[in-house]
């Protein structure tokens, strides 16, 4: 093998482990400085990639994770919690505002109104409710509502504009429908059809209240208002 060759072999495989290029840096001490240099540099080239991990490393970067997923866990319940206020706010100053900012309301207008309002957080505010208890709240307006098959999943009462009404949410086959039993003192213009561009509504005049039907479906509004004149009885 010429030097060149030697040199060649010995930076390939500095420990020299074929007989031959081992008997040639034995005679060689210009090769055995080469090799020790070439043991040298492989050496800390080998310290270099090699470090020790400290115990604690790995329970402090699971902190740091766990830390970082509760910042921005708060980050998002923050934002959520101000969109919510936000929504919650407006909705509010739009129904303070039907109920007395405008002098001409109708009573779809004012219906149209309160869904709105309540949209935002009604999935959270439905609950089963007892006929009995749906009864007893129209039993201040002398009414009962006897052998009804649809939940209802919201029943409280609320304000038409300074008169104290009744608001339902009717699980039907079609989804969810809302129902408002207002007394016919109220002072909203009556309507018979309304809409606007998602929900759709009915105005029925019974004998001693408007009830107002208002749904996204119009199989809803096809069907309730005739079962609920049929359901609704004066006592």
């Amino acid at each position: 093998m010429t030097e060149l060759t030697l040199k060649q072999a010995l930076i390939a495989d500095p420990r020299a482990q074929s007989a031959e290029l081992a008997s040639a840096v034995a005679a060689d001490p210009e090769l055995q400085q080469l090799q020790r240099q070439l043991l040298l540099d492989q050496a800390r080239l080998k310290q270099a990639f090699e470090f020790t991990v400290p115990a604690s490393l790995e329970i402090n970067l699971l902190r740091q994770q766990m830390l970082q997923s509760q910042q921005t866990q708060k980050r998002r319940f923050s934002a959520a919690i101000a969109l919510a206020a936000s929504v919650a706010f407006v909705a509010g100053l739009t129904l303070n505002w039907f109920n007395y900012g405008f002098p001409e309301m109708t009573l779809g207008q004012h219906a149209l109104a309160h869904v709105y309002h309540e949209q935002p957080y009604m999935a959270q505010m439905q609950t089963p409710q007892p006929l009995s208890q749906v009864n007893a709240k129209l039993a201040s307006f002398g009414a009962e509502l006897t052998d009804w098959q649809y939940n209802i999943v919201y029943a409280n009462f609320c304000d038409f504009r300074g008169t104290r009404s009744l608001h339902l949410v009717m699980q039907t086959e079609h989804g969810l429908a809302t129902v408002f039993f207002i007394p016919d003192e109220n002072s909203l213009k009556f309507e018979h059809h309304f809409s606007d561009e998602l929900y759709r509504g009915r105005g029925l005049a019974l004998k001693n209240a408007d009830l107002v039907v208002v749904s996204e479906n119009d199989d809803d509004l096809q069907q309730l208002p005739a079962k609920l004149k049929q359901q609704i009885k004066f006592i």
